[in-house]
């Protein structure tokens, strides 16, 4: 188990896809790759952590998600913020931060269907399915 450790916002975000820093590669959608530090990673996640020190591991396979889905995801655990979550990248973030439990941004995404459930005053058929489709993550 990864000891809980506090990183200051944007503690390393300049050395994102570095060739000597970024030692883990997540693998996404039609041959995308975001490289991140393991460390950095492994601060947010207990998953990645278990991933990278206990079973050495370099890379993960996130087929399922774009690029932009991942990049965002590696952008919140670097600067330890959910600025840019939106509706087309919420279920694909929200999904990859219960995967690898990284709970202040699960909190995140779901203050951000919150929000958006309670934007939705008189709702149009697309806006109702969305909320039942995304709520039924």
């Amino acid at each position: 188990m990864v000891a809980e450790v506090t990183v200051p916002m944007n503690f390393g975000r300049h050395l994102l896809n570095s060739p000597t820093h970024s030692n883990i590669t997540l693998r996404t959608s039609e041959g995308g790759e975001v490289r991140a530090s393991s460390v950095i990673m492994s601060f947010n996640s207990p998953v990645i952590g278990h991933m990278t020190g206990d079973l050495h591991m370099t890379s993960v396979d996130l087929l399922e998600f774009s690029r932009e889905a991942v990049g965002l995801f590696v952008d919140a655990a670097y600067s330890g913020t959910a600025e840019n979550i939106t509706r087309e990248i919420f279920r694909d973030l929200n999904k990859i931060s219960h995967v690898f439990e990284v709970t202040w941004l699960t909190e995140k995404c779901l203050e951000f269907f919150k929000d958006l459930a309670e934007s939705v005053t008189t709702p149009s058929y697309p806006d109702l399915l969305y909320l039942f489709d995304e709520g039924a993550f």
